[in-house]
């Protein structure tokens, strides 16, 4: 089996605003695109030292939007300011995910914070955030959005809705089967006191309308977050879960590593039916995201939210099975705390992997949208 070296790391894009959460594609003409959340930072404010509170007031935010640049000499230069693919009035925008489909269409998904006053409140949920002691922000819904020309227009949200549905999340690309289907994993879909589960949706229309596929089986004691589908070259979709263990520990504490283990679903009937989850010996707080390579075997990376803090890597063969057999990669160990990764790769075009994700390498300072070069070899 082949291994992972790294090129370099370089910097995407990076200004005075919290810019988080990228996904990258590309597009028909040859031109690369990096959407990403971008909000307004308000770490001076709120947060005094290297990640406290992390994730309460960071990641939640009535100004983030959705954003894009592009680059049209494969990544060496980037667009210096950003395109919006949707900011909302009310909402804060969060996670878009991009998928560039055969006939042109770039189909992104994301969804969608309110903030409230909590004095407004009645009633807080066990799903709410409470920031500052002041603030509640509570989950809206997930949405898709298209564009037909390049991303240069989008048309308006539509919500991912189907029967039964509960408050749901979206942070993760589809699939696509053979009969133009697209799969998408979402998740959430619980009542208070039950844990996360993913959810297989499917449209035909490009997100006009969804049907409930099926449900991930869920393992006891885990919840689960932020899936990924991959389908094989054999047609077969695997299911790449960031997952909590449930507990009353932190899964950022130093020493609960193993409460966020890799887990995977396999389904060899285009997402009707599911294998018993399997834990992978790989572990992290952030999304796995995979990347089928020219040989045609399947990076998968994530962000590495423990010390040293970093980027990381796996290579799979074609079908993904061979977890038992593959080595860790560190591509990146100069982190300064957990909020960093959520990464999302694509091919160059001398067959190199760009993996794009969100650090920090200053105390305290901006989080920027990063790229780390790696080639198989």
């Amino acid at each position: 089996m082949s291994t992972l070296k790294k090129i370099k790391d370089i910097v995407i894009y990076k200004d005075e605003h919290y810019n988080t959460f990228p996904n990258v594609i590309r597009r028909t003409d040859g031109s690369l695109m990096v959407g990403f959340r971008q909000a307004t930072d308000r770490q001076k404010k709120y947060i005094a030292g290297i990640n406290k509170n992390f994730g309460k007031v960071t990641h939640v935010d009535p100004t983030s939007k959705a954003v894009y640049i592009t680059s049209e000499d494969d990544g060496a230069t980037w667009q210096k300011k950003v395109n919006v693919i949707y900011d909302d009035f009310v909402y804060g925008v969060q996670d878009p995910c991009l998928n560039q489909l055969d006939d042109g269409t770039i189909f992104a998904t994301f969804f969608m914070w309110k903030v409230f006053k909590k004095n407004d409140i009645k009633e807080i949920l066990p799903s709410d955030r409470i920031i500052d002691d002041r603030y509640v922000a509570r989950t809206d819904n997930a949405y898709s959005i298209r564009s037909f020309d390049g991303g240069n227009t989008w048309d308006e949200p539509i919500p991912i809705d189907y029967p039964g549905k509960r408050s749901i999340c979206v942070r993760g690309n589809i699939a696509v089967l053979d009969d133009g289907a697209i799969v998408l994993p979402v998740y959430g879909d619980n009542n208070a006191g039950e844990a996360s589960k993913v959810v297989l949706l499917k449209t035909y229309d490009k997100g006009k309308s969804w049907e409930k596929l099926s449900v991930i089986p869920q393992l006891e004691g885990y919840g689960f977050y932020e899936p990924n589908i991959f389908k094989t070259e054999s047609g077969k979709l695997v299911v790449f879960i960031r997952t909590h263990k449930i507990g009353e520990k932190s899964v950022y504490d130093p020493d609960s590593v193993k409460m966020s283990p890799l887990i995977t679903c396999e389904s060899f009937d285009n997402g009707k039916t599911w294998t018993e989850p399997a834990i992978r010996e790989f572990y992290s707080p952030s999304p796995f995201h995979p990347l089928r390579l020219k040989s045609g075997n399947v990076i998968l990376t994530y962000g590495y939210r423990y010390k040293p803090y970093g980027l990381r890597a796996i290579l799979l063969n074609p079908e993904c099975t061979n977890f038992d057999e593959t080595e860790e990669v560190i591509l990146r160990d100069d982190g300064l705390g957990t909020d960093i990764g959520y990464t999302c790769s694509v091919l160059l075009n001398n067959g190199d992997v760009l993996i794009t994700y969100y650090y920090f390498d200053e105390e305290n300072g901006y989080r920027y949208i990063a790229g780390t070069i790696c080639r198989e070899v």
